[in-house]
């Protein structure tokens, strides 16, 4: 599993010129299931996503999480993650995950975040969405699961 998380102050998603999801302060994460992940990498993920230290805390230094400082998390599935773009000018998506397997991890993801004490929304799979998001530092990781 790939993932890009953003430091965000706001983040929308709009689909078909229509807002369908948006957060205040928090994470944008956009995640990208590969050919040999499991459900195993879920709970990984969201144990790293909701206690990385992305925010600043009392000393001014990034060391407060999304679940410490009750942030919001924005979670959107983005297969091109995995794109392999060392050779050539055409990506390769051979490591991505077949679209059935990666929409049944995603939904998965999505049952397993509503057990947690996050507030979090969600794009929807496979669709074509605009996303606006207000990187704040900017501050971006990328996680390898």
């Amino acid at each position: 599993m790939q993932a890009l998380a953003q430091r965000v102050s706001s983040a929308k998603i709009h689909i078909d010129s229509k807002v369908y999801s948006s957060i205040n302060r928090g994470v944008l994460a956009y995640v990208c299931f590969e050919k040999d992940d499991s459900e195993e990498v879920i709970e990984k993920f969201i144990h790293k996503i909701i206690n990385f230290s992305f925010f600043k805390g009392d000393r001014g230094v990034m060391s407060a999480s999304l679940k410490e400082i009750k942030g919001e998390l924005m979670i959107v599935s983005q297969f091109t993650l995995s794109a392999v773009t060392n050779k050539g000018n055409k990506p390769s998506f051979h490591k991505s995950a077949g679209a059935e397997k990666a929409e049944n991890l995603y939904d998965l993801l999505i049952k397993r975040l509503n057990e947690y004490q996050i507030h979090f929304q969600s794009g929807v799979f496979g669709s074509d969405m605009d996303i606006h998001s207000v990187n704040a530092g900017p501050v971006t990781f990328s996680f390898k699961i």
